[in-house]
């Protein structure tokens, strides 16, 4: 099971990483303006939320980015052979639970920082360990 969710973490960020430039509309041609960009994305983690109109001021709508929602359909939904609509599997995504959301938010931030560093769609593989992004001890061990 270990290896599964290794896996699939991995995968994860693959597919975050081939669609950010276009859910976030990244200048991926012009490095700098690819830096500048993810840069201002990760500012206040502001790929994440919405600003919402309330009476005179404005309020964080987190998590209601469709961004987010294309990333979770892409790699869990897509089709029948999709993680989430395996029989042994779709306990974990039926219905879609916190930890799911917020590894798609990581996976969305680990994706965005490698555009932030590189300035480009690279071809190396992101480090998405939990050395670099830290957590509790996995559940699944």
């Amino acid at each position: 099971m270990k290896r599964r969710v290794t896996a699939f973490r991995g995968y994860f960020v693959a597919d975050a990483r081939s669609i950010v430039p276009h859910l976030y509309d990244l200048p991926t041609g012009d490095a700098e303006a690819c830096r500048s960009r993810a840069r201002e994305l990760l500012c206040g983690d502001s790929f994440l939320y919405k600003e919402v109109q309330v009476g005179t001021g404005s309020v964080k709508d987190w998590f209601v980015r469709e961004e987010l929602f294309k990333l979770l359909w892409s790699h869990v939904f897509r089709n029948d052979r999709s993680v989430g609509n395996h029989n042994y599997a779709k306990v974990y995504f039926t219905p879609l639970r916190w930890p799911t959301v917020l590894l798609a938010c990581t996976t969305l931030r680990c994706a965005i920082m490698d555009f932030e560093e590189t300035g480009r769609k690279s071809a190396t593989v992101a480090d998405f360990s939990q050395n670099v992004f830290g957590g509790g001890r996995n559940s699944l061990d």
